[in-house]
């Protein structure tokens, strides 16, 4: 037993040995290879390609949403209460189609009123003016009057007095002062008929001695009444008294007929108008037939309705049945839709290729479609990611059947072209802080040459100098490539 116990254990021992020889060989291959792979020389390999010549064309695409060209505002043409709102927000309509009408029976007695108002305000017009031209009238004829009534009463006052002056001295006798007067008055007056006879006509001279004259002869004529009556009967006396009462009343007459007169001034006055008070009732009538021919030119526009001015779809509503509208308020909005465009935004990496008039290809629901840059805005603006782009149109020829406002789309726009260009792949042009440039293989040796680059699309990029087409480009390597490296095609 004790043989066999001490032969399990030598065994174990042998075990462990061996493994732990295994471990120390392992260890000793790694080692090793690790040693021969530092000190081995890798040499980088490439696959090269040629520049040719070809037809480029540049692309932009770019995302947007389909809008109408024109989102026109309807107004309503006339002042009214609404009877009907035909459309709903998001209904497409025809171009005539009636969008709204009103309640006319509204309108008509609103115009029936006025009506009657701008009638009555002509005729109190035609009235005034009227009683204006009476007035006129009126105060002409006493303008006219008065003064004639002043002069006669004048003068018969004046022949009054005469008269009662005269009746005063009856009884009394001519004295010789009496005698006296009349004899110089008729020399004077003798004298002062021969020197008109000498004098002019008109000069000053001639005036002064013709009042002269008429002085003289009035008080002869007076001195010849008081002489006649102091020697005439009593019955010319009463005759004379008969007279003076005849004077008094005709005075009395005279006075109530200008009294009549002056109030008849006073009262034409007040009736006539000035050019202002003509002038406002001109414009309150004028304002009254304004009103009128508004509200009959509103009724006329209302029978027809609101119609749609286009072909669209109807997206927003201001009206509503039994509400009031005033003339010139908006009631619809209106998106066109015999003209649709796609509303975009452009970095300003991709603006500078833009340019209007420019193709575009629009994919719309699964449907390609054609179109064109027809606007490019000149604001930029700022996106909630404080991204500044530019706004932009492209307007979608051809059919716009089963085209759907605030669709989402997808576009290419075809740009920049070039034709018999150089053309590489772009993967064989490379970039630092200098620019661009390619590795140019010249037997097994790599030379970095800068290049100027011109139009890329699709994977392609236009060579403008720098390489010819003989010159052998690496498109692809394994390795790190450097000025004068020596490398091997794959």
């Amino acid at each position: 037993m004790k043989t066999k116990s001490k032969k399990k254990r030598k065994g174990r021992k042998i075990i462990k040995w061996i493994i732990i020889l295994l471990i120390i060989v392992g260890i000793i291959v790694v080692v090793t290879k690790v040693k021969s792979g530092k000190n081995k020389v890798t040499i980088p390999t490439v696959v090269t390609t040629k520049a040719y010549r070809g037809e480029l064309q540049e692309q932009v695409s770019a995302t947007g949403i389909v809008c109408g060209e024109e989102n026109v505002v309807i107004y309503a043409p006339a002042a009214g209460t609404v009877l009907k709102v035909m459309p709903k927000v998001g209904d497409e309509v025809q171009e005539g189609e009636l969008l709204l009408s009103y309640d006319l029976e509204a309108m008509d007695e609103s115009l029936y009123q006025a009506k009657l108002q701008n009638e009555r305000t002509q005729i109190s017009y035609e009235v005034t003016l009227n009683g204006n031209a009476e007035g006129k009238g009126k105060v002409s004829e006493a303008d006219t009057n008065i003064p004639v009534l002043k002069q006669q009463i004048a003068d018969h006052e004046k022949y009054l007095e005469n008269l009662q002056t005269a009746l005063a001295e009856y009884q009394s006798k001519q004295s010789d002062d009496a005698i006296l007067l009349n004899h110089q008055l008729t020399k004077q007056r003798a004298e002062l008929m021969e020197s008109l006879t000498t004098l002019t006509p008109g000069t000053e001279d001639y005036e002064k001695a013709q009042k002269q004259l008429n002085s003289v002869n009035a008080q002869l004529e007076q001195l010849t009444l008081n002489q006649s009556l102091s020697q005439k009967p009593a019955e010319y006396v009463k005759d004379l008294q008969e007279k003076i009462k005849q004077e008094q009343e005709t005075i009395a007459d005279l006075k109530t007929y200008q009294a009549e007169m002056e109030r008849q001034k006073t009262t034409g006055e007040a009736t006539v108008m000035d050019s202002y008070q003509k002038r406002q009732l001109e414009i309150d009538m004028e304002l009254t037939q304004l009103n009128y021919d508004k509200l009959l030119k509103g009724r006329e526009a209302a029978e027809k309705g609101v119609v749609a001015p286009y072909h669209g779809v109807i997206t927003g509503i201001s009206a509503a049945p039994g509400n009031g509208v005033a003339d010139g308020t908006p009631v619809f909005t209106l998106e066109r839709l015999d003209k649709l465009k796609v509303n975009s935004t452009a970095t300003k990496y991709v603006l500078n290729r833009l340019k209007v008039g420019q193709r575009a290809e629009i994919e719309i629901m699964g449907e390609m479609h054609e179109g064109r840059v027809s606007h490019i805005s000149r604001v930029a603006q700022t996106t909630n990611l404080s991204a500044v782009v530019v706004g932009f149109e492209v307007e979608i020829l051809g059919s716009l059947e089963d085209i759907y406002l605030e669709t989402d789309v997808k576009m290419t726009i075809y740009t920049n072209h070039a034709e018999n260009a150089l053309i590489l792949p772009t993967e064989a042009v490379n970039a630092n802080k200098e620019g661009d440039f390619v590795y140019v293989l010249q037997g097994d040796t790599v030379s970095v040459r800068p290049v100027t680059c011109g139009i890329t699309s699709e994977g392609l990029v236009e060579i403008l100098s720098g390489i010819t087409e003989a010159d052998e480009i690496v498109s692809d390597y394994e390795g790190e490539l450097e000025e004068g490296v020596v490398v091997e095609r794959r």
